[in-house]
């Protein structure tokens, strides 16, 4: 198993016979519940030795969406963190991505944690100033540069020609998120339009880090997201 936790980051474990039927460990090893584990350090992997169940999370296991949703935030902190690699803001990046996922049905969300998982990851993005110039971004006609990893002027892209349009109203959503003002963004009505850019835009951006594609996505995106 793949398993996040809160002390040692990222690692590999094994829970020896819990496919049994009366293994004390069946039942408390699904994927995305909050645990409570007792682990001994083998030669290769961790051993599960115990397990407490803290969070079930029963509307993720029961909604087909929710459960895509989880997988997709669990996959992109797969590939973003390096096994052995400890991240307090990953940890709780995911903690709460799983207690709004199991609340919330709210398809922007996910917006907010690819931003969250690529801050903690090192690669947040430049939303205030421009990404070449350095001067500071004036509301009007300004580019998302996916390679250069944040927005740059109009003055920049008719020199270097990179980036496609970004909204005025897409890089304030995206500085409330860097702000936290997660309450303000819960009240806002979002155009579609703007939705379906962010995820445009954020989608290629993990993917010029990455370099590769998120598989659970096509998962996610067959069922209606």
């Amino acid at each position: 198993m793949t398993i996040l936790t809160e002390r040692f980051g990222k690692i590999k474990a094994i829970a020896k016979g819990v496919r049994k039927l009366k293994s004390k460990l069946a039942g408390s090893l699904e994927p995305f519940m909050l645990l409570d584990l007792q682990l001994h350090e083998g030669k290769t992997f961790y051993i599960v030795t115990g397990s407490v169940i803290r969070e079930e999370y029963l509307n993720i296991h029961n909604d087909l969406k929710k459960t895509s949703r989880a997988f997709y935030v669990g996959e992109l902190i797969d590939k973003f963190l390096e096994e052995g690699h400890k991240s307090d803001k990953t940890w709780r990046v995911f903690d709460r991505a799983l207690k709004a996922i199991e609340k919330n049905d709210n398809q922007f969300l996910l917006r907010i944690f690819e931003l969250q998982i690529i801050e903690a990851s090192g690669f947040y993005p430049e939303l205030y100033e421009c990404v070449h110039c350095k001067n500071k971004l004036q509301p009007g006609e300004n580019f998302w540069d996916a390679i250069e990893g944040g927005v740059i002027c109009s003055s920049c892209q008719k020199i270097y020609h990179h980036g496609k349009r970004i909204s005025d109203e897409l890089i304030k959503i995206l500085r409330l998120i860097d702000q936290n003002k997660f309450e303000i963004i819960e009240k806002l009505k979002l155009d579609k339009t703007v939705e379906q850019e962010a995820e445009e835009i954020l989608s290629e951006y993990i993917q010029s880090i990455l370099e590769r594609d998120i598989k659970s996505k096509k998962f996610m995106n067959s069922i209606g997201k």
